[in-house]
């Protein structure tokens, strides 16, 4: 409005300059009329003007309304325009912020269209936790260790990356999966190539410190070993014992070589001070676990050995496994486990119950039957003891008749049974008989025949016997003691060669040697021979 006022009034000063200009050039005379010519030009413009308004007074009531109107709208327009500044600045902030996220929407486009080209590269890499898990499923261990140490790396460059985080902790756990899959190998059967093998792999697995690796590999080793213990059948004990030996023999002595190949050069011998070492040298630190742990297995065969051994009741199994056990300590030596020592009094004790018990079997048939013997002379038996004693070599020893025993024991049973069973007891000591026992082997036969000797002394002490029956009894005490007795000492001095005068004759026959008794008339008699004496003995 105000551009259009400055507008107004230069064109009105425009006219009244050309106006006073025309002033100037009139005369007097036409200067005196002029303002009759001005009243008059004004009359007509009056009379002009009404009737403009008489013809065209609707325009002019339309435009007073619609100044009316405008006016109106550009008070309303203010208003507006007031608003509109007082909201400019949220509008501006608003824009700001627009701009922002319009950028930041940018930036993520670009990163989605990056993303977009590099997407089969980041498939890949996606897919390492499952290309890691068949690996380890398929025993390919190394090139999962290279897929595990690429993971690593690249954690070290991108360790904010969430995606790398979460390959992260699936490597992870695919590790977690191959260490107990290693391990498991480590508790079956397994030689020397795949040991160290897989034992490299755990250590670029790097899941224990060297000492822990160390002992669990002998663990892993010890409930294999133990495994295969367990799965014996111990029905047949001298099977049973037989393959427990077995199993120590090759197992402890691969574990030890296995052992020996993968740790024994770990770590640097040490300095040595004046000629001396300042510590335990590397063979020492190495054998150290691996020597302990092969004690405990040797301590637990020698317990269980010592456990079953008396179960075998025969001189020749037992001789067999003694062989066995000394085998698999000769092996076993070869690593420095030689445990043959500790067999000797296991087995010595074995043999002596062994021989013990057989020949109280055979001292108790003995006076079993010495009681229930009928004292009688036997004709086929007689004839053929003289046939034999007719033909037989004089100039032999009594009692060393080295083809068997003597034929006179065929006329008295409970002699012929006592000598078998010390026969058969011979027989179960000749196929393991430690020279360590031989003085208490003597000492038990002694007895043995000492005892026998007092039953026989004591039943014609306590027997009243018929004429006939005493004269067949009077012949088995013969024989008994010119017989028996120094047979079976000739006996032992052939499983012993030249100790058999630990075996004193004498002694053993003195008691039927002293003259019998007299028995009263009227002196009861027991009904059966008296055994104390046998029986302590």
């Amino acid at each position: 409005m105000s551009t259009t006022h400055s507008y107004a009034t230069g064109a009105e000063r425009e006219q009244a300059e050309a106006y006073f200009s025309d002033l100037l050039s009139y005369s007097l005379e036409r200067l005196s009329k002029e303002p009759e010519l001005l009243r008059a030009d004004q009359d007509q413009l009056r009379r002009q003007a009404q009737e403009a308004t008489k013809t065209h007074y609707r325009a002019f009531i339309a435009a007073a309304e619609g100044l009316e109107t405008t006016l109106a709208e550009l008070e309303g327009v203010s208003c507006h325009l007031d608003a509109l500044a007082a909201d400019l600045p949220a509008l501006s902030s608003a824009c700001d912020t627009f701009t922002q996220s319009a950028a930041q929407f940018a930036a993520k486009r670009s990163e989605n269209k990056q993303l977009l080209k590099q997407h089969p590269v980041l498939l890949e890499l996606l897919e390492v936790p499952q290309l890691m898990d068949a690996c380890v499923r398929n025993g390919n261990y190394d090139d999962a260790l290279d897929l595990r140490a690429f993971v690593a790396k690249m954690a070290l460059l991108h360790a904010d990356l969430k995606i790398v985080q979460q390959l992260v902790a699936e490597v992870e756990a695919a590790s977690e999966a191959m260490l107990a899959g290693l391990m498991a190998k480590l508790r079956g059967p397994i030689q020397l190539p795949e040991c160290l093998r897989i034992v490299g792999c755990l250590r670029r697995l790097a899941p224990f410190p060297e000492p822990e690796l160390r002992r669990r590999f002998l663990q892993c080793r010890e409930e294999w070993l133990a495994e295969l213990v367990r799965e014996l059948d111990d029905t047949n004990v001298y099977e049973y014992v037989k393959r427990l030996t077995d199993v120590h023999r090759l197992q402890l002595f691969d574990v030890v070589m296995q052992f020996r190949a993968i740790f024994s050069d770990d770590s640097s011998p040490q300095e040595t001070v004046g000629g001396t070492s300042s510590g335990t040298s590397t063979e020492s630190r190495d054998g150290g676990a691996v020597y302990s742990w092969a004690q405990h297995r040797l301590v637990f065969y020698l317990e269980t050995l010592a456990g079953v051994l008396p179960r075998i009741g025969e001189g020749g199994s037992l001789a067999s496994v003694l062989e066995h056990c000394m085998y698999c300590g000769m092996s076993l030596g070869r690593v420095g486990l030689d445990f043959r020592g500790l067999l000797v009094p296991l087995f010595e004790a074995q043999v002596l119950r062994l021989y013990a018990n057989s020949v109280k079997a055979a001292t108790d048939m003995f006076v079993m039957l010495l009681d229930v013997h009928k004292w009688v002379a036997m004709p086929a038996v007689a004839a053929r003891v003289r046939q034999a004693g007719s033909t037989a070599d004089p100039s032999t020893p009594k009692g060393e008749d080295s083809a068997g025993p003597p034929y006179a024991l065929l006329e008295h049973a409970p002699l012929a049974v006592l000598t078998n069973g010390l026969l058969a007891a011979f027989n179960e000591l000749r196929h393991c008989a430690p020279l360590s026992l031989c003085s208490s082997v003597a000492a038990i036969l002694q007895e043995a025949l000492e005892g026998a000797v007092r039953v026989m002394a004591h039943y014609r002490a306590t027997r009243a016997l018929e004429d006939t029956n005493s004269v067949h009894f009077e012949a088995a005490c013969t024989a008994m003691t010119g017989s028996v007795v120094p047979y079976i000492a000739a006996c032992f001095g052939r499983i012993y060669p030249g100790q058999g005068k630990l075996i004193d004759v004498r002694r053993a026959t003195a008691a039927l040697n002293a003259p019998p008794p007299v028995v009263e008339e009227g002196t009861p008699q027991p009904a059966s021979s008296d055994t104390s004496a046998l029986t302590s003995a």
